[in-house]
């Protein structure tokens, strides 16, 4: 019965200490124990926040990454002193241990008394070591502590560091209003000319990376809710990814606009994003069917109304773009046909990413009045 003991400590200590590495220093890796009851933990959350009122919603949305933060460094705490105290129980036979004190003899809550003491460093008299190798065992899980201490700050800065990364990059889309915003509205100062533009796409380019790849190392990050609209992960792709497709397909193709070389780019980062994100929640993709040009056609000039939301969809967004550029309507339908067949996959794409991250936070903006 001993060596069950035995095994089960080194198992359990095996998990914590590769959790953690998993965690805090494995990129592009959410370990397999806190980042899941971190996520089973905002399931809990979610199932109350949201029958919360606008009062006290957002209060209660703020409190999501301080306490997945706390159960993770409890989780990893609690798998060590938990660990050495099977490891310590399962030795506890014959003289290898010497105690002193009343009440104090060979037994599991001893042994996890003897390892939580061992990790804060502080040690007891009560319960002492009489061979080498005991010893060394104590010794070992002292000095686990300031790697442990090491690793959890890392993991902690780390952390608020995708979160202030998040905080800069709404910063490029946010406006004074509430709610979800318009994202033809924040190009607005940068046209008709595109002036400044390449200043704007750039700062969006070095926020956005860093997120993105800070997001991919501490995934936890991902569970960050501000209580505001415009501070958030959704807010952020729906802004991003309308932004992306009014500049890259809203403009005929030999424009100035459409011609920026930070646009290709970032239209790859934001895709790989997306890439990530569908590993990690698994949706059901699939790329609706463009209409066929003669449809396609007859919308453009204003002869019949499409059903098809995409194409409708399509056309406000050029028709805002040209306004916004000065431009005169575009009358040639095959280059317009041609913008839209290469729009509709990412459209549907970012769509579809927005939806499935809103409904996972459960990002609830507010309406504009």
């Amino acid at each position: 019965m001993q060596e069950f003991w035995i095994i089960l400590g080194t198992a359990v200590l095996i998990i914590a200490f590769v959790d953690v590495f998993l965690v805090v220093l494995n990129y592009d890796e959410t370990g397999f124990l806190a980042t899941r009851l971190c996520r089973l933990q905002w399931y809990c959350l979610r199932s109350v926040t949201r029958h919360l009122s606008r009062r006290w919603r957002p209060f209660a949305l703020r409190q999501v990454t301080g306490l997945n933060i706390l159960l993770s460094v409890t989780v990893w705490l609690g798998c060590v002193v938990v660990g050495f105290g099977f490891l310590y129980y399962g030795l506890m036979v014959g003289a290898n241990f010497e105690y002193d004190g009343s009440g104090v003899g060979a037994g599991l809550f001893s042994a996890m008394y003897l390892s939580a003491a061992q990790l804060s460093t502080v040690g007891t008299s009560q319960i002492n070591a009489q061979t080498d190798v005991l010893r060394a065992l104590t010794i070992v899980e002292t000095l686990s502590a300031p790697l442990l201490i090491t690793l959890i700050l890392t993991f902690l800065l780390g952390v608020y560091q995708v979160i202030r990364d998040l905080r800069t990059l709404s910063s490029n889309f946010s406006d004074a209003e509430h709610g979800v915003g318009d994202p033809i509205v924040n190009l607005e100062p940068y046209f008709p000319d595109g002036r400044g533009l390449d200043g704007y796409l750039q700062a969006i380019n070095d926020s956005f990376w860093s997120y993105a790849d800070g997001l991919r190392m501490h995934h936890v990050a991902y569970f960050f809710q501000s209580g505001r609209d415009q501070f958030s992960l959704p807010y952020v792709l729906h802004m991003f990814g309308e932004t992306l497709a009014a500049l890259r397909w809203g403009l005929p193709p030999g424009s100035s606009v459409a011609k920026e070389p930070l646009l290709v780019r970032l239209s790859s980062q934001f895709e790989r994003f997306v890439d990530y994100l569908h590993e990690q929640l698994g949706w059901t993709s699939a790329v609706p069917e463009p209409v066929s040009f003669e449809e396609f056609a007859a919308a453009h000039l204003g002869t019949v109304q499409t059903p098809d939301i995409w194409v409708r969809r399509f056309l406000h967004l050029t028709a805002e773009m040209t306004r916004l550029a000065k431009l005169a309507a575009t009358v040639d339908s095959q280059e317009v046909y041609a913008r839209y067949r290469q729009w509709l996959p990412f459209a549907q794409h970012s769509a579809q990413v927005t939806l499935v991250v809103s409904l996972d936070l459960d990002y609830q903006p507010m309406l504009r009045a």
